[in-house]
């Protein structure tokens, strides 16, 4: 199910002066206010679209969210989780006319697709992945209408489409907004908001530091099937229904809610820069050394290193906080912005 990104977006983003490399689209790094009139092509996330006739009851049998209170107004942040109860990806789940949309990360999609594919069955569902069709956009705007839209999406993961484009509204920035279009849509807003509206081109690593700010914890490889839902906080972005009945991993998941709170729970914290740093570091406590937990993801900023760690959460155990790295690097808890 694999495929390549649309060669004519590739072309066009090249055209732009964009800078290729594993990523494998960059813009060099962009400081102060700027970073709230940028846009970013988020080639590290990618779509798949459910149709069907049964595609909404086998959503609703597969992920963490209520896909009943799913509207083409409302999205979720939502965790597919194994039999064991831990996540195999976070996703968000979109809702159109005649199917859904699960914007997930690309390194995830093949395992995904595979997955989800074995629960179908018989059931009238198809996957269609959808890398090569749709390009995804991170933008920041400093006024929110310029895109023309009906009504621009306000709270936190409300959607509004227009045309071949939809646009999801997300958490940190008061106008951060996640758009997925079609290749041709994706060149004409491109072209509109860098031509028009003076929107910076930049690199992705601006978006997912803000991400990380917001406490958008996005899954890789290594991190799948790691975590319960709630380990990322995933019920405290909306995004688990404990009463729409069983799903796969439900047991365990409402089995932890129910006896009150998971061992462990999702925190931002920063540091210095450091090279030394990388996801699945392990934290300890400069007093016991022991270790209480480890980096989830992360981005450093030119000053300063994000990044989401998992770990227990006993509040005797919010300070005095390192990585068991090389250096060693000291580690401050802040509040999710």
């Amino acid at each position: 199910m694999t495929k390549q990104m649309n060669s004519d977006w590739l072309t066009f983003l090249k055209s732009n002066n964009a800078l290729f490399s594993k990523d494998p689209v960059t813009y060099p790094p962009i400081n102060g206010d700027k970073e709230h009139h940028s846009i970013a092509a988020l080639t590290h996330l990618s779509t798949i679209k459910v149709t069907g006739s049964d595609a909404k009851s086998f959503l609703q049998g597969q992920f963490t969210c209520d896909i009943n209170e799913l509207t083409e107004s409302k999205s979720f942040f939502a965790a597919f989780c194994s039999a064991k109860g831990r996540t195999i990806s976070t996703l968000l789940v979109i809702k159109q006319t005649d199917a859904f949309l699960l914007v997930l990360p690309t390194d995830l999609l093949e395992k995904v697709s595979k997955k989800l594919q074995m629960y179908i069955m018989r059931s009238d569902v198809q996957l269609q992945n959808m890398q090569n069709e749709h390009c995804l956009l991170g933008v920041n705007v400093q006024i929110p209408n310029i895109f023309s839209l009906p009504t621009t999406p306000q709270q936190d993961f409300t959607v509004q489409h227009k045309d071949d484009s939809t646009y999801i509204k997300l958490p940190l920035a008061d106008n951060r907004y996640l758009i997925i279009s079609t290749v041709s849509e994706a060149i004409s807003l491109w072209t509109d908001l860098t031509t028009n509206h003076a929107l910076i081109p930049c690199h992705p690593n601006l978006w997912i530091e803000q991400d990380i700010s917001a406490g958008i914890p996005w899954l890789s490889q290594e991190s799948s099937e790691e975590y319960i839902p709630q380990m990322l906080n995933i019920d405290k972005l909306g995004g688990i229904s404990y009463t729409k009945g069983c799903y796969t991993g439900q047991e365990i998941i409402a089995r932890t809610h129910y006896l009150g709170k998971a061992k462990r729970e999702l925190f931002l914290a920063s540091c210095k820069n450091s090279s030394s740093i990388v996801a699945d570091t392990a934290i300890i406590t400069n007093i016991s050394e022991q270790i209480i937990g480890k980096v989830l993801s992360l981005q450093s900023n030119g000053e300063q290193t994000k990044m989401l760690i998992v770990m227990q959460s006993t509040d005797s155990e919010l300070e005095n906080l390192m990585l068991n790295n090389s250096n060693q690097d000291k580690i401050n808890i802040i509040d999710f912005q």
